[in-house]
């Protein structure tokens, strides 16, 4: 019998980890090498956020940091959504994970029962099957068209949608895409999420600022405010600021599904580094 549960047999390792790692290799052996794999900007963290990890350091601010991420640093994401987004939370409702990719994990950990479906917009960012599967549920892949600009369609979303279905995982700007979802878009798909109660939307927003001609960012919370309540807001440091190698994620939702998610944390990394917290504050 193996050591290995039965449900990872199809789960792999993050391609873009393998292929970073081997792009690294060649590196190491003196090769040349352009790398397209990591949604890495092409500049470092400003000097004024590494300042402020530096002037943690030095106050003693490298103790074990509250599970659901600093009060200050919650207080500024609450903030940074009622300016960006016109979204307004407290810092009750907001949760602190090691990048996006762990909020992104553990809400589908702190919502999924066996056999329930998350709709997933094809193409999509390539972890977002195997966190779903992971957690014991159901990815759910529908394909978009190159002539909608690889967005989601209303009458393709309602197609999705069954009794099982407990997530739809929205992606704006998208990767690897690149669509984004305006007004139009997002209001379009709230009718339909409004005749499926059951059906909560998360929002992945980590590329929130990489917008370019005259493309404005919205997101879905923003657009249709009734929704707020079913809606995770999930976002980051790592891309806007230039912080991928420091960890920040956070999450903004409704209180029941931030306590479950920082339940989870505390059972695992116990939440991200101080330091970490206390420059993207300062960002």
């Amino acid at each position: 019998m193996s050591i290995i549960a039965s449900h990872l047999s199809e789960v792999k390792a993050s391609a873009v980890s393998l292929i970073t790692a081997r792009a690294n290799q060649l590196e190491r052996e003196g090769r040349t090498i352009i790398k397209l794999s990591a949604g890495e900007p092409d500049f470092g963290t400003p000097d004024h956020v590494k300042m402020a990890g530096i002037k943690a350091i030095a106050e003693g601010k490298t103790q074990y940091p509250l599970v659901q991420g600093v009060f200050e640093l919650r207080e500024a994401v609450c903030r940074k959504l009622e300016r960006d987004n016109g979204l307004t939370y407290t810092p009750e409702e907001i949760v602190v994970g090691c990048g996006c990719k762990q909020v992104l994990f553990n809400a589908f950990a702190a919502t999924l029962n066996p056999g329930d479906e998350v709709i997933l917009p094809t193409p999509y960012f390539i972890s977002y099957p195997s966190m779903v599967s992971i957690n014991r549920g159901v990815p759910v892949f529908v394909n978009t068209r190159r002539e909608n600009g690889f967005k989601l369609t209303p009458e393709d979303l309602e197609n999705a949608i069954t009794p099982r279905t407990k997530w739809l995982l929205l992606n704006s700007p998208g990767n690897p895409s690149g669509c984004v979802y305006d007004e139009t878009d997002f209001k379009a798909l709230a009718e339909v999420l409004r005749k499926h109660p059951d059906v909560w939307i998360l929002c992945d927003d980590i590329y929130e600022y990489l917008i370019y001609d005259d493309a404005r960012f919205v997101t879905l919370a923003q657009v249709a405010p009734d929704l707020k309540g079913r809606t995770l807001v999930v976002n980051g440091l790592s891309k806007a600021y230039a912080m991928t190698g420091w960890r920040v994620g956070y999450g903004a939702g409704p209180v029941e599904l931030i306590k479950t998610m920082f339940k989870i944390q505390s059972q695992s990394t116990s939440g991200t580094a101080s330091i970490s917290q206390w420059a993207s504050v300062t960002a």
